[in-house]
């Protein structure tokens, strides 16, 4: 049987006479790898890998637009990583600066970590590599890689422009499973497709924020980007817009919109405040549709005006924040925290917020900051697993000008020092690094922050709510989560069903199709309804409106049909579940004593595990770090069984 490397080498020398114009893909990149860069497709080898100054300052050039990116990259992981994706962010240079996966599952792949070069010259045809190369969307399904290394990997990688049109970055989803669908993969570059304009369109807005940006449809579906002043003057386009209306690929000189489209003023007239819809006509007769945004703030006045100078505007205006009684619905759980959280919000208790991904739990901690004493002071956020091991700390407590390789001379204050006077909301703090979490207890402790190099020591005063959708009681007994430091953040414990356990369920999936589809004039059909009421929502919130904004962007007319929410039906495990024995009878007193809560937490992270694994013991147990044997002693210790 022929391997890989043959197979390659044979399919070049007969496929230029084989393969149809523009169906080239991966023949010119394997060309390329051969011809170009003298590769040879057997085995790859190491990929090269920087070291944490080189990542730091790849970091450091692109840091305005990464303020954005962490927060798609959470998005996007929190829909694809259930299905064993995970997700990196790359420079132009293919320099992986950012990773959100989960390193304990089979799927996962070291050669994604921060540091890696994915660049096609060393990885051969790969997502990363060839998506920068090419400067176009890119998906290699296992065996279209190249080397012979990477053939059990799936990757899916856009390319990210910046406002002025040059490739600044690739966001790329890779899962390392044999056995993955086809259709499955091509689903998920679908999803990065969106998370990629969504990541995109952030920073143009931001970049011209006093401007009127149009966001036109191309044939192809994909939006394109357009900045006009108040005298109707292009300022700006993304690289979509400029491929489509034949612009210049570098900067360009004002000009008028008019030049584009044939002349209609009132079309884009007092588009200040929420987007509007729009249509305009190019000069060869075919209609562009889209939606027009007013400027997220006032441009600076061209003339002086006879009064004192006005405070500066804000960066960008903020859109209206959640109360949280919007928060809670009519779920009666919810509206129950929110009553506790009320009464307590001047006693700076910290807040632990425990729930799934994609619950709100952000949300639910920007809604306490802005309804507590402290709102006129920061909200600070740090996301524990977005961000490297190699960076949290000093982030979080802050450093002087050079105590580090790569440091910056002036140093940083940290995020407790930028949050004092007001919260700072800890996201993810199950994946805090263990020797991280001894520090960060002295300081929630001491109220003191020493930052890296410089020895002063400052006194902060923080609201600390943190958040995870992690099982602590799993990760204390595992010893990856310390159970000091969980009792110094339970305050007060907030619980977040699921939406799936929402009494409020139904209302809350009408609320987002009137505040995504309905307001663009879009409804959903009566079967597409009953889609959304009966998916089990794994990304909850997060998810569902993805799914709701993505079935709006591909209804065509006014209508969403159930095919556009592109939703596999919900798959419930078949295998018989497993049941417990409660810990204690009845009339018996339950251990005192930590040994108690060990015993509890080892056995709720043996059936979560199990769960997880789908009752695949031998999984379960490379999860919990033991052999089969010994899980099997601790099922019976615990008195799990299995029925049916």
């Amino acid at each position: 049987m022929m391997d890989h490397g043959q197979r390659v080498l044979t399919t070049l020398r007969t496929a230029p006479g084989l393969v149809p114009v523009g169906q080239d893909f991966p023949y010119r990149s394997w060309s390329r790898c051969v011809e170009e860069y003298g590769l040879e497709p057997g085995r790859c080898g190491a990929l090269p890998l920087v070291g944490h100054r080189e990542i730091n300052v790849a970091r450091e050039a692109l840091e305005d637009k990464l303020i954005f990116a962490y927060e798609e990259i959470d998005f996007l992981y929190s829909i694809v990583g259930r299905i064993g994706y995970c997700v990196t962010l790359t420079n132009a240079e293919g320099v992986t600066v950012a990773e959100r996966a989960d390193r304990s599952s089979r799927y996962y792949s070291d050669t994604e970590r921060p540091g890696s070069v994915w660049s096609e010259r060393h990885a051969g045809t790969n997502g990363v590599g060839t998506c920068l190369r090419d400067a176009t969307v890119t998906s290699v399904y296992q065996d279209e890689h190249f080397f012979e290394d990477f053939i059990e990997m799936s990757c899916a990688a856009m390319p990210l422009f910046a406002p002025d049109g040059a490739l600044w970055a690739a966001l790329n989803i890779t899962v390392r499973n044999p056995k993955l669908q086809r259709e499955t993969h091509a689903i998920a570059l679908e999803v990065v497709r969106k998370s990629a304009e969504r990541l995109s369109e952030a920073i143009f807005r931001r970049t011209y924020a006093n401007r009127t940006v149009l966001k036109l449809w191309k044939p192809d579906g994909q939006p394109c980007l357009l900045a006009v002043d108040a005298d109707h003057a292009v300022v700006g386009a993304d690289a979509a817009a400029r491929q489509l209306l034949s612009l210049p690929k570098t900067d360009f000189s004002p000009f008028s919109l008019w030049r584009l489209f044939a002349r209609d003023p009132s079309a884009i007239k007092d588009r200040s405040g929420p987007s509007l819809p729009l249509e305009l006509i190019r000069l060869d007769g075919s209609p562009l549709r889209g939606y027009a945004y007013g400027p997220l703030r006032e441009p600076a006045p061209t003339t002086p005006r006879a009064r004192p100078t006005p405070a500066p505007a804000p960066e960008a205006a903020e859109a209206a924040p959640v109360t949280l009684d919007q928060w809670a619905g009519t779920e009666p759980r919810l509206k129950r925290n929110v009553d506790i959280l009320r009464r307590l919000s001047r006693t700076g208790l910290p807040i632990l917020v425990l729930g799934e991904t994609g619950v709100g739990k952000d949300t639910l901690a920007r809604a306490y900051h802005t309804e507590s004493p402290r709102a006129a002071q920061p909200f600070v956020a740090l996301n524990c697993a977005a961000m490297p091991e190699t960076l949290i700390e000093s982030e979080l407590f802050g450093y002087a000008g050079g105590a580090f390789t790569g440091a910056r001379k002036e140093g940083s204050a940290g995020r407790f020092v930028q949050a004092h006077g007001g919260t700072l909301f800890l996201d993810e703090i199950g994946d805090m690094p263990l020797h991280l979490q001894t520090r960060l207890l002295r300081v929630l402790e001491s109220g003191e922050v020493a930052p890296l190099g410089s020895g002063k020591i400052q006194r902060v005063d923080v609201q600390v709510i943190a958040a995870t959708n992690q099982k602590l009681e799993q990760r204390i007994a595992q010893g990856a989560f310390r159970a000091d430091l969980y009792y110094r953040l339970a305050g007060v414990v907030i619980n977040v069903p699921s939406l799936r356990e929402r009494a409020d369920k139904e209302a809350v999936i009408d609320d987002c199709i009137t505040r995504t589809a309905g307001r663009l004039g879009i409804r959903v059909s009566p079967a597409a309804r009953r889609i959304l009421l009966q998916h089990c929502w794994p990304g909850n919130l997060r998810e569902l409106y993805l799914v709701v904004s993505r079935a709006t962007s591909l209804a065509e007319g006014k209508m969403i049909e159930s095919h556009d929410l592109l939703l596999a039906p919900s798959v419930m495990p078949v295998e018989a579940p497993l049941t417990a024995a409660p810990l204690t009878d009845a009339g018996e007193r339950r251990p005192a004593g930590m040994r108690a809560r060990v015993d509890e937490a080892e056995r709720a992270a043996i059936l979560d595990n199990i769960e997880a694994c789908r009752g695949d013991i031998a999984a379960a147990a490379r999860n919990l770090g033991m052999s089969r044997a010994t899980l099997y002693r601790r099922l019976k210790a615990h008195g799990i069984t299995r029925r049916g």
